[in-house]
């Protein structure tokens, strides 16, 4: 009886939430009409044009300011269509941070007030690597989906000097080539545990296009780059015991393609889940499907000055 009273503010947390935002007022005619556009948008074909592209998008910055993050969020009317979605996700956080951290997300795509998001944020040097939730061994293999400049490798390696092997992918040639500059500093018996992948992560092998800009480097029809995408399941034979995922919407295709490691050796995940406003949801389900005996929390890390909605990290253990 008592387990079942202390779970009884839980659940009419979300309840209470959502109960709230269907009793008041509909999201305002810009929002509606922001979000109209948008649609409109990706059914047209002139949208292949990367500079009508950009300067729509500029355009679209200077009326919306910071709430132009909200419209691509969906607003209120995407956080009550998936009601079911969100409040199952509620329930299967593995502890009472995470619930809180997935009302800071969902409050802030009603709203687009990022103190609402921050209110429960970590320092950004936390991320992937919380204490609270991950444990390391002397024997671990990582996996940097979505390596940059090194930079998230370089900070396992600070942290766990003692360690098997990294992979670490990184698409963008430029990227590429920075990466393997900032990590040759390190001594040989380090670097000669690192390696570097050329290459996207995804759902299998194939060749694709992205439009090269730094760390926001993602695929797209009018990219400027060939990159070649490959399966961890095909490109990796030795198990896994750690994955991180920072992939620009690629997150739920790359795991499909891990799925065979996933289900086998039951990785550590730290998966970014804010690219798509689906992947809140869509990826802590899929990851279950393939291992319900995973935990999963949520954190939420404030970047820059905050004034974004970056950030988002499942942790499956």
């Amino acid at each position: 009886m008592s387990q079942q009273q202390s779970r009884v503010p839980i659940s009419s947390q979300i309840d209470n939430f959502y109960q709230s935002i269907k009793t008041q007022k509909s999201e305002s005619a810009s929002i509606r009409f922001g979000q109209w556009c948008t649609r409109i948008w990706n059914k047209c074909p002139f949208g292949r044009s990367a500079r009508i592209t950009s300067v729509l998008y500029s355009l679209r910055r200077i009326v919306y300011g910071s709430r132009d993050f909200h419209v691509g969020s969906g607003g209120a009317s995407h956080v009550l269509e998936h009601e079911v979605h969100y409040k199952k996700l509620y329930d299967i956080l593995g502890d009472e941070k995470s619930r809180q951290t997935l009302m800071c997300i969902l409050r802030y795509r009603v709203t687009g007030d990022f103190n609402l998001l921050h209110a429960e944020s970590d320092f950004i040097f936390n991320q992937y690597f919380d204490k609270s939730i991950m444990k390391f061994t002397d024997h671990e293999v990582f996996v940097d989906c979505g390596g940059f400049v090194g930079d998230t490798t370089e900070m396992f390696i600070s942290r766990l000097r003692n360690f098997s092997r990294i992979y670490t992918y990184e698409p963008e040639n430029e990227n590429y080539q920075k990466a393997i500059q900032y990590l040759s500093t390190w001594e040989h018996d380090v670097y000669d545990k690192i390696s570097l992948r050329n290459a996207g992560v995804g759902k299998r092998s194939d060749t694709l296009k992205i439009l090269s800009g730094g760390a926001g480097s993602h695929v797209s029809e009018t990219g400027d780059q060939d990159v070649h995408i490959v399966s961890l399941d095909e490109d990796i034979c030795e198990p896994i015991s750690f994955i991180k995922m920072d992939i620009e919407g690629f997150e739920l295709d790359a795991l499909e393609g891990a799925k065979n490691h996933i289900i086998l050796e039951k990785p550590k995940l730290a998966i970014c889940v804010y690219h798509k406003p689906d992947d809140l949801w869509k990826i802590p389900e899929y990851i279950l499907q393939l291992d319900h005996s995973y935990r999963l929390y949520l954190r939420q890390y404030k970047c820059g000055d905050g004034q974004n909605p970056w950030e988002s990290v499942l942790y499956a253990v």
